[in-house]
C-alpha cells in the first residue's frame, strides 16, 4: 500500500526528489536481496536476519516519509 502511495504521489513531487527516492529504494531493495540470499545460505544466523528486517525497517521508513512528505518538497 506503501509503495503505491509513493507511485501516486510522483507526479506531485519535485523531480529531483524522485530521482533521490528511486535511487535510495533501489539501494535498499538490494540490500534485502543481499540479506535474503546470505540468510537462505545461513538460515541459523541471527547476525543476518537482523539485518533483513533492519533493510525492511529502513524501507517502510522511507516509504512513510514519503507518504507524508509535504506536496512541492
Amino acid at each position: 500500500a506503501l509503495q503505491g502511495l509513493l507511485d501516486e504521489r510522483r507526479t506531485q513531487l519535485d523531480p529531483t526528489t524522485v530521482a533521490v527516492l528511486e535511487q535510495s529504494m533501489r539501494l535498499i531493495d538490494q540490500a534485502i536481496a543481499e540479506s535474503r540470499a546470505a540468510l537462505a545460505k545461513d538460515p541459523a544466523s541471527q547476525f543476518l536476519a537482523a539485518q533483513l528486517a533492519r533493510s525492511y525497517s529502513t524501507k517502510i521508513t522511507l516509504l512513510r516519509s514519503t507518504a507524508t512528505m509535504p506536496v512541492g518538497t
